[in-house]
C-alpha cells in the first residue's frame, strides 16, 4: 500500500488535471475577497468574511470529478492497474491507494481556497461575524464533503475503464448533484402565504395573503429536507450559503457515503474483468 501512494503522489506532481483544478481553487480564494472588498468600497455595502469563504464547496464537486476521471482513468488507457495486478499488488491495495489519493486531493484542494481567503480577507473584511464554533463545524463538513465526492467518483472511474465516458459521467454527476439541490434548496424556500389580490366594493384591490399549496408543511418537509441534507449537492449549497438546517448530521451523511462507496467499490473490483 505504501508503495502504491508514493508512486499517486509522484504522478501528482506531473498531472494537469491536478495543478489545474489546484491552480484554479488558489486563484478564486486570492480573487474572492479582493472582489468583495471592492464591492465594497465602490457600493459602501459592509462586506463580510462569511460571505463566499465557503464558496469552494460548489467547486469542488466539479474540480474532483474532472480530476478522478483523469487521473484514474490514465491508469487503464495505460495499462498500469493492469500491470500493478501483474507484479502482485492486491487489488483492494490499489482501489485503496487511488482512493486515498483521491480523498487528499480532495483535502488539498479546499486548503488550496481556505488559506489565501483567510490571508487576504481578514485584513480587507475582518475575522468571521459568525461564532468561531458554526465555522469550524461547516469547515469540518465542506472537507469531509471533498471526500465524499472524491469516494463516489473514484468509484465510477475504477469501475468504468473508458477515460471519456467517465469523465463525461462524472462531470455530469457533479453538476446534476448541484442542481438537484439545488430544486430541493428553492421547494423548500416556499413560503407559507403568497400575495393575493382582491376588489373592494370601492374597486381599489386590497391585498391579503392567503397558504401557499407549495409550501411543504410536516412528514413531507422532513423527507425533502433529509434528500437535501444527504446528497452532495445539497450539503455544498447550504455550506456555501451557510443556511445549514442541520448542521451536525450533514459530516455523519458525508461519512456514510464514502464508506459505501468505498466499500462497494472495493468488492465489486475484486471480481472486476480486466481487458
Amino acid at each position: 500500500m505504501s508503495k502504491l501512494l508514493y508512486a499517486n503522489m509522484m504522478r501528482l506532481k506531473k498531472t494537469g488535471s491536478f495543478w489545474v483544478g489546484f491552480l484554479i481553487m488558489l486563484a478564486s480564494g486570492v480573487l474572492i475577497p479582493v472582489i468583495r472588498y471592492t464591492d465594497m468600497k465602490k457600493s459602501g455595502y459592509i462586506a463580510i468574511l462569511d460571505n463566499g469563504f465557503f464558496g469552494c464547496a460548489l467547486f469542488i464537486g466539479i474540480v474532483m470529478a474532472v480530476f478522478c476521471s483523469l487521473f484514474i482513468g490514465t491508469e487503464y488507457s495505460d495499462g498500469t492497474i493492469r500491470n500493478k495486478i501483474v507484479v502482485g499488488q492486491k487489488r483492494f491495495a490499489i482501489y485503496l491507494s487511488n482512493g486515498i489519493t483521491s480523498a487528499a486531493v480532495g483535502l488539498l484542494m479546499c486548503a488550496a481556497f481556505f488559506l489565501p481567503f483567510l490571508v487576504i480577507g481578514i485584513p480587507l473584511l475582518g475575522f468571521f461575524a459568525a461564532d468561531l464554533k458554526l465555522v469550524l463545524w461547516t469547515v469540518l463538513t465542506v472537507f469531509l464533503l471533498a471526500i465524499a465526492f472524491s469516494s463516489v467518483f473514484t468509484l465510477i472511474a475504477m469501475l468504468c475503464q473508458n477515460k471519456a465516458i467517465v469523465a463525461v459521467i462524472c462531470i455530469l454527476l457533479a453538476f446534476g448533484c448541484l442542481m438537484t439541490g439545488s430544486i430541493l434548496k428553492r421547494i423548500l424556500d416556499a413560503p407559507k402565504t403568497v400575495p393575493s389580490y382582491t376588489m373592494g366594493e370601492d374597486k381599489e384591490p386590497i391585498l391579503t395573503e392567503e397558504p401557499n399549496p407549495k409550501y411543504l408543511e410536516g412528514t413531507k418537509r422532513e423527507i425533502v429536507q433529509t434528500f437535501y441534507d444527504i446528497i452532495p449537492g445539497g450539503q455544498a449549497i447550504q455550506c456555501a450559503s451557510m443556511e445549514m438546517v442541520n448542521l451536525p448530521v450533514l459530516p455523519v451523511y458525508s461519512v456514510i457515503i464514502t464508506g459505501v462507496a468505498t466499500v462497494t467499490g472495493v468488492l465489486v473490483f475484486r471480481k472486476k474483468d480486466l481487458k
